[in-house]
């Protein structure tokens, strides 16, 4: 009985190792306590790794996505200063228009010196993130080393007992259920072995992808450095250009303020020559107090044509796409043929023809949209009035800002012949035409909502005004001509800007 235990041991024994040789291979250490628990723990670590690089990445997209921002900013202001030198090197060059370029030359500094100082603090917030994620990489570096070490401790362990006999082991047991014991407990070790390599596959993934992480950081990081330096330098130079631009701007006023002293003198004897000059002032404050209430009326009915303004803000988006695009055209045909000129002669026409579109281009450019889309109603004019408080007797009183002026312009009159087409100031929906203020005044004009508030009026057209209430608009879009309708002094327009119930300055919202 004794020897058929032993063999029946035997043939177990031999059985369980054909078995193991086919499916484990046995370890020397094993894992901690619950080598599941470390593999969950290492996948859930990738996990924080793979959200860490997206959320990284969301970072460094949306950090590039602002630094070309900043530089197209910084090349807008290159453009105004290029623009407000010329204007003042121009003899007939307005000084609120030229103050009006200088000021937004001030705003686009203080934004851009605004934007450099967040712009080092995320480079620093940056520099902070990727120094702790390089050391999180040398401490994850670490334990995949530990890790690796370990398992291959355990491979070479399992290959020595291997090179042993097995058998021996087995059929040292007293007993079958002592054998299966130390089987199984071989087995599980294989399975720990198994969850050992999982979890350094696991480590050096998530290492790969924090490495990755370190290395799209630290280029974008160069760049952001590269760029901070490179917008300092050239801040420091458009700052000594506006500081000289502002000192000349200071003999502009003076030239200005004559200027207007020589407009109101020459419009109070216009009004003085027409007599009943205090009924006429009577009914401009009229007017002026029915304006401003329709000017209320209208915003009121603003939500109504939002789809409308939509439509023609798209409209507006295309028609500058296009002009684009054709001066571009222009300029590359011109150029082309420069340069397959045959003969001198060919050639001169060629270049003649290459500056005129250099010309149109820049042309293009010099009239392009303001920030709020806008651009002026006449193409070609010459400002007779300007916005604000004044000494024409005929214009009304206006609180503006908390400031009560007795006699205000509340909006920029300028000329440039009866007849002359007048267009929309930028894109928008017509929501009043024609004779709006009467009885209180019998001029022609036009109103315009832009939506978020605000409203272009074009007044003293002629009779024939081509647009109606519902009408969408653009900058090309012709809307009346120059006349002088109503109580005008001579052909001209009435441009004014009306901004959330406020009468503003329409320099400020145009280029």
């Amino acid at each position: 009985m004794r020897r058929r235990s032993h063999l029946a041991v035997t043939f177990v024994a031999l059985l369980t190792v054909g078995w193991s040789v086919v499916t484990t291979q046995p370890s020397g250490l094993a894992l901690a306590a619950d080598p599941e628990a470390q593999l969950a723990e290492t996948r859930a670590e990738l996990a924080d790794a793979q959200s860490a690089q997206q959320s990284l990445a969301a970072t460094l997209q949306r950090q590039k996505t602002e630094l070309s921002q900043l530089q197209r900013t910084s090349a807008d202001l290159d453009g105004q200063l290029d623009l407000a030198r010329a204007e003042l090197e121009e003899v007939t060059a307005e000084y609120d228009r030229v103050a009006g370029l200088l000021e937004q030359v001030r705003v686009q500094v203080t934004e851009i010196e605004q934007r450099i100082a967040e712009l080092h603090e995320e480079i620093e917030a940056l520099d902070a993130q990727l120094v702790l994620l390089a050391n999180d990489i040398g401490q994850r570096t670490s334990e995949l080393q530990e890790r690796e070490a370990l398992l291959e401790d355990h491979l070479r362990s399992a290959y020595e007992r291997s090179q042993t006999s097995l058998l021996e082991v087995l059929l040292s047991a007293d007993s079958l259920d002592q054998a299966t014991t130390q089987v199984g407990y071989l087995m599980n070790v294989s399975d720990q072995d198994t969850i050992l390599a999982e979890d350094i596959r696991v480590v050096r993934e998530d290492l790969e992808l924090r490495r990755e992480s370190l290395k799209d950081g630290r280029r974008a990081l160069a760049d952001a450095r590269a760029v901070a330096r490179e917008e300092e330098d050239a801040l420091k130079a458009r700052r000594d250009e506006l500081t000289a631009l502002e000192a000349r701007l200071a003999e502009l006023r003076v030239a200005a303020e004559q200027k207007q002293a020589e407009q109101e003198e020459s419009l109070n004897v216009a009004l003085e020559a027409k007599g009943n000059v205090e009924q006429q002032i009577a009914r401009n404050e009229e007017a002026a107090e029915a304006a401003t209430r329709l000017a209320q009326q209208l915003e009121q009915q603003a939500s109504a044509q939002q789809s409308a303004i939509e439509e023609a803000k798209r409209q507006a988006a295309a028609e500058e796409a296009a002009r684009r695009a054709a001066a571009e055209a222009a300029a590359r045909a011109a150029a082309d043929a420069a340069a397959a000129a045959a003969n001198d002669e060919a050639r001169r026409a060629a270049e003649a023809a290459a500056k005129a579109a250099k010309a149109a281009e820049a042309a293009a450019a010099a009239n392009s949209p303001s920030g709020y889309g806008f651009r002026w109603p006449e193409r070609s004019f010459r400002v007779t009035q300007e916005w604000g408080p004044t000494g024409f007797a005929l214009e009304p009183p206006y609180t503006y800002r908390g400031t009560y002026y007795p006699h205000f312009h509340a909006g920029i009159d300028f000329a440039n012949g009866c007849g002359i087409k007048i267009y929309a100031a930028g894109p928008g929906v017509v929501v009043a035409s024609g004779q709006p203020l009467t009885p209180w005044d019998s001029g022609f004009g036009v109103v315009v909502d832009h939506g978020g508030g605000i409203q272009t009026w074009y007044w003293h057209m002629q009779p024939n005004v081509v647009v109606s209430p519902g009408t969408i608009v653009t900058s090309g879009s012709v809307i009346g001509y120059e006349g002088t309708t109503g109580m005008s002094t001579g052909c001209h327009v009435h441009f004014a800007v009306n901004h959330n119930g406020v009468w503003e300055n329409p320099r400020a919202y145009l280029p």
